[in-house]
């Protein structure tokens, strides 16, 4: 579904970039929006390479996050019906504590479970995003949105792991502080209104996700995405 999804993003921008305008006919614009995301949760295995640890690879385990802040800011054209636009982002997010007393591995009686856990992910992305705009009356536009780019994933997190087996018991602690540069698609569609002459207030819902990936041979990471609502204003140059 994912792969689904992406393809049709590329497609999407692929097109809007494709279509021959002039540039003439075209309205410069830059936007800044801001507010809310929330993750689904993410999955991911424990590769784990202490000696100290009964087994090498984890189950996989699911990994709730809290709500967070994520931010866009933008310089598009706008050609009437479409626009097309190079986005930055950033999105940062705490993983919830409810993580503690996951267990990660039992068999028999060998046993281990994360007795602590904290930590927290940030996202920056460079998209390349095209939006058909829809007007309903009064310079009201309604308008869907798709996005293609690359996001650099940064992830610092420490877990503590105790585990009880026949020939030895103790807990060990595990630090993660890396960061995966991956390929990231987005879906949306919003509002704007216009406030004045030249400005609009935007209001968006956004879909975001990145492509598996691996951190630092220690986790590796699936469906890492989330929804988002931001407000912001869209500004003609």
């Amino acid at each position: 579904m994912k792969k689904t999804l992406s393809l049709l993003a590329v497609l999407a921008v692929a097109g809007v970039a494709s279509t021959p305008v002039s540039a003439e006919a075209s309205t410069r614009y830059v936007s800044a929006l801001a507010g809310v995301t929330w993750y689904n949760d993410a999955e991911a295995s424990l590769i784990l390479t202490s000696p100290d640890v009964p087994f090498l690879t984890s189950p996989m385990i699911a990994l709730p996050m809290d709500s967070g802040f994520t931010g866009v800011a933008a310089l598009g054209c706008d050609y009437g019906d479409f626009r097309v636009e190079a986005e930055l982002g950033y999105q940062r997010n705490s993983f919830e504590n409810s993580l503690a007393g996951t267990v990660i591995y039992d068999e028999g009686e060998d046993f281990a479970g994360i007795s602590s856990f904290d930590s927290h992910v940030d996202i920056y992305s460079m998209m390349a995003n095209g939006f058909y705009d829809i007007p309903v009356g009064g310079g009201v536009e309604l308008y869907a949105m798709a996005g293609v780019g690359i996001a650099q994933v940064n992830i610092n997190a420490e877990a503590t792991i105790d585990y009880d087996i026949s020939y030895s018991s103790g807990s060990v602690t595990l630090a993660v502080d890396t960061h995966e540069t991956t390929l990231a698609y987005q879906l949306g569609a919003g509002i704007s209104i216009p406030v004045s002459k030249g400005v609009k207030l935007d209001a968006r819902y956004r879909y975001f996700a990145t492509t598996d990936f691996n951190l630092n041979a220690l986790v590796n990471v699936e469906d890492l995405s989330s929804h988002s609502a931001l407000v912001g204003l869209r500004v003609d140059l």
